[in-house]
């Protein structure tokens, strides 16, 4: 191709060009323009309308021109592919990654992230439609840049970034603030504490802006002022400041110690306060004892800035009487001016100090039950002591010759001191200074071993069931040996130590009962090198059984739809027990209310207003239930019905008055009445005296039971009295034609030993013998049906060991421990006689066993 063929070719493009450029710029002028403010570093929005006007129509290509940009700089081409995903690509040389597409917007919009200022510019956009025309819309873009630098100088040119001066009262200085850069040109103010200050501002060369600001005179008041300086060129620009803080400096305006010219104590801590207003800085606060500077101090500042306080932490003695304390304040700033000061010249008091002194002639080692110990309280004070008391375990001694404790001056006697007696005592000495309380001595006091309260007693064991027994007891010094014997109706045999197990103040046996003549009761004794324990621990080993019954119920709170039943319990059979009680309505015998608890305290609920019920209370463990407590209880009826009274139905009425011989004739008839009865109870004391006692094995239950009632709480003293009402409640039931609530079964009545019925709580003798069979007597217009039993619990007779009923043999039993079993009762020494030859002749028959352990 020939030279002057290119050149045409050249020449015919570059017109065409220029032909499309002048219609593009002459398309541009009738494009709407919309205008975007946006600070630099901040994301900027550029709105372009892509929305459709069929619904058929799709966009196909976005295209985004910047003006002085002849190609694109971002486009969105969804010619071959869905618009939600279409190929976006950006121009590494503007926009890069800063640019993203958000179609969903109404109306999508172009983002560009962290604008620069070179961003600034017109900006076209494009849109291509499948089926409508291409559509143009221009976005003028405005960037504004925040100025970025400020320099705050003083009269001196030095630069001041956050304290200004410090000057001095009637001083007055300039401040001027330079700021430097931005687009448009930024404004500069000034304020002082957040008020503006009307302040000059010029241009400087290369676009910064100066503010001037002239404070003074200065005066105490403009302490701590706050001054700031602050720049911005649009409102929605972040602005740039500087904040300066006025500092002045002021000498002290006074000084004092706070409190001064009190008395102080010797031997406490006192933290001592000195004040001193008005310096500026704060003040330097020194403390001097007689002429020597004392170190640990410290300053705080009050929230003002206007004072200071200096604690010193002194504590004193004695030899500091009369010393001379001071304290001075001066401004370390302007050394020309006098330090002020405040002295103090100290008194000191000071408590007393006491030592105990345990006599001279006396061991602490070594004090021993019954010994007498003395102290002397050994007192310095000043002023003098005018009480001194001593304390045993921080309680007052008060002086009580009756129970041993002399006090007499500074001096503390005890005389035959026990193990209450040990413990720690100080002597306190009281001035006007207070109390002060000696160091405590403790006296130690040595005894031998003693058996501990609040032990089980009666363990319930059943037969071929392990047992473990443990012997607690108190002894000093504690390193104690033990010994243990077992005793029953037959001999009493040492245990051996085979069987023993021992833990620092307490020893265990296991023990397991073979035959019913291993019931019995088990001694433990311990000592120590002070000597032996007088009186054993005594553990009763019964035959777990069934509970005894409940004593002493009462009906409490008693309303319209509740009551409640406050019961004691009885015997648990050597066994944890609970409680029962059922409300039974009296006509038809339908339980109305079951409540279990495991103390006797119940309340029965949601029963019938003004009804009375028959209630029984009953004891359960694992081996069955307790006899019945049956009572009667009643709710409260409602409040009856007021009608209006009828004044026309008054009658008067007239004064009942009794004549003299009404009185006489009323009079003797009551003599007669009294002296009736009293015949009539004379009559039944003398038949009753000679109605024949007959034998005890052929009496009935009922009789045995009424005369167990009154004989057993005499014989056996280590048994819990039970309730001796029981049958009188059972007749009256009887004769109320009220069905009371019985045993599950039929049972014979319970053994007894020496007279004492087997039913006591607390106590259920040994038997060698199974019980004889006694029908129990029912009045069979009044028998029931019996509350059934829990299920797990037997109901059969009583488990516990019991004797047919004679008299022990006395001889079998050592004398030391007959005090655990039954005595018997002088009354009842004619009805047991009777029974004790037979009771002889069946222990030498069958001889008991040695209990296996």
């Amino acid at each position: 191709m020939s030279e002057a063929m290119m050149s045409l070719m050249l020449c015919r493009l570059i017109a065409s060009a220029a032909i499309l450029g002048a219609t593009i710029a002459m398309a541009a002028k009738n494009v709407p323009l919309t205008h975007v403010v946006a600070i630099a570093g901040e994301p900027a929005y550029l709105p372009c309308d892509i929305a459709t006007q069929d619904e058929d129509d799709a966009v196909l290509l976005v295209l985004w021109y910047r003006e002085d940009l002849g190609t694109p700089i971002y486009s969105v081409d969804a010619r071959e592919k869905d618009f939600g995903v279409a190929e976006r690509w950006s121009d590494e040389s503007v926009f890069a990654s800063r640019a993203y597409f958000l179609p969903e917007r109404r109306p999508a919009e172009l983002g560009v992230d962290r604008v620069k200022a070179s961003d600034q510019g017109i900006y076209r956009c494009r849109v291509d439609f499948k089926q409508a025309q291409t559509r143009n819309s221009r976005v003028n873009l405005s960037v504004i840049v925040p100025p970025n630098k400020m320099v705050i100088t003083d009269d001196k040119g030095d630069v001041k970034q956050a304290i200004v001066g410090p000057y001095i009262e009637g001083e007055s200085f300039t401040l001027k603030c330079d700021v430097s850069g931005g687009r448009p040109r930024p404004w500069v103010k000034w304020f002082r504490d957040e008020v503006e200050i009307d302040t000059p501002s010029t241009p400087q060369q290369g676009g910064g802006v100066r503010g001037v600001l002239r404070v003074g005179p200065l005066t105490r008041g403009d302490v701590r002022a706050t001054l700031t300086c602050r720049a911005s060129n649009h409102l929605r620009a972040h602005p740039i400041e500087t904040t300066l803080t006025l500092d002045m400096n002021f000498p002290p305006l006074n000084v004092h110690i706070l409190g001064s010219n009190q008395p102080l104590s010797a031997s406490r801590r006192y933290d001592l306060l000195c004040q001193s207003s008005g310096s500026r800085p704060p003040a330097s606060i020194t403390w001097w004892k007689n002429g020597h500077r004392i170190n640990n101090t410290k300053e705080t500042l009050s929230s003002d800035g206007n004072t200071t306080t200096s604690t010193v932490s002194l504590q004193l003695s004695k030899s500091d009487a009369g010393a001379k304390l001071a304290c001075r304040a001066s401004n370390p700033q302007m050394p020309s001016v006098a330090a002020l000061e405040d002295d103090w010249t100290l008194d000191i008091q000071y408590v007393p100090e006491t030592v105990v002194r345990l006599g001279t002639n006396l061991d602490p080692t070594n004090i021993r039950e019954g010994t007498d110990v003395y102290f002397d309280c050994i007192i310095k004070a000043h002023p003098y002591v005018y009480k001194v008391e001593w304390r045993h375990n921080g309680k007052i001694l008060s002086h009580n010759v009756g129970q041993g404790i002399i006090i007499s001056n500074q001096s503390l006697v005890l005389q035959s001191v026990g193990r209450k007696t040990a413990g720690n005592y100080t002597c306190v000495g009281f001035n006007a200074e207070g109390d002060g309380e000696s160091k405590p001595f403790s006296l130690d006091v040595l005894y031998a071993p003693t058996c501990r309260s609040s032990q089980q007693r009666v363990h319930g064991v059943a037969k071929q069931e392990r047992a473990h027994i443990t012997c607690h007891v108190d002894a000093n010094p504690p390193d104690v040996s033990f010994r243990w014997t077992f005793n029953n109706t037959a001999n009493s045999n040492e245990v051996s130590d085979t069987y023993v197990s021992k833990a620092g103040t307490s020893s265990t046996v296991t023990y397991t009962p073979h035959t019913e003549m291993d019931y019995g009761t088990l001694l433990c004794w311990a000592h120590n090198r002070i000597g032996k324990q007088r009186v054993p621990c005594v553990y009763h080993i019964i035959a777990a059984g069934r509970p005894d019954q409940v004593h002493n119920c009462t009906v409490v709170n008693a309303s319209l739809t509740s009551f409640g039943v406050r019961c004691s319990e009885g015997f648990n059979g050597g066994m944890p027990q609970s409680f029962l009680l059922e409300v039974r309505d009296i006509v038809s015998q339908v339980i109305v209310a079951n409540v279990s608890s495991a103390v006797p305290r119940f309340t029965a609920i949601s029963l019938e207003p003004g009804k009375t019920y028959a209630a029984a209370v009953l004891a359960f463990n694992a081996k069955g239930r307790g006899d019945p407590y049956p009572l009667r209880a009643s709710t409260l009826r409602p409040p009856e019905k007021h009608h209006v009274h009828d004044k026309s139905l008054d009658v008067p009425r007239t004064a009942f008055q009794m004549s003299g011989a009404m009185s006489a004739a009323i009079s003797g008839g009551g003599v007669a009445m009294l002296a009736a009865v009293l015949i009539t109870v004379a009559l039944r004391q003398r038949c009753a005296k000679r109605k024949p006692r007959g034998p005890a094995p052929t009496a009935s239950p009922d009789k045995l039971r009424d005369k167990d009632d009154s004989e057993s709480d005499d014989r056996n003293p280590d048994i819990i009295p039970s309730d001796t009402d029981h049958m009188q409640q059972l007749d009256y039931f009887r004769q109320q034609q009220v069905s009371t609530i019985s045993p599950p079964n039929n049972r014979a009545p319970r053994g007894s030993i020496a007279g004492v019925r087997g039913s006591i709580p607390g106590y259920c003798p040994l038997r060698t013998a199974p019980p004889p069979a006694h029908p129990v007597m029912h009045d069979n217009s009044t028998s029931t049906v019996g509350i059934p039993p829990p299920a797990g619990f037997a109901s059969g007779s009583c488990t516990l060991p019991r004797n047919a009923g004679g008299a022990v043999s006395s001889h079998s039993i050592p004398l030391q421990h007959l005090r655990t079993l039954p005595r018997a009762h002088p009354h009842a020494h004619a009805h047991t006689h009777a029974h004790a030859n037979a009771h002889t002749i069946s222990a030498h028959a069958n001889p008991p066993r040695d209990t296996p352990l």
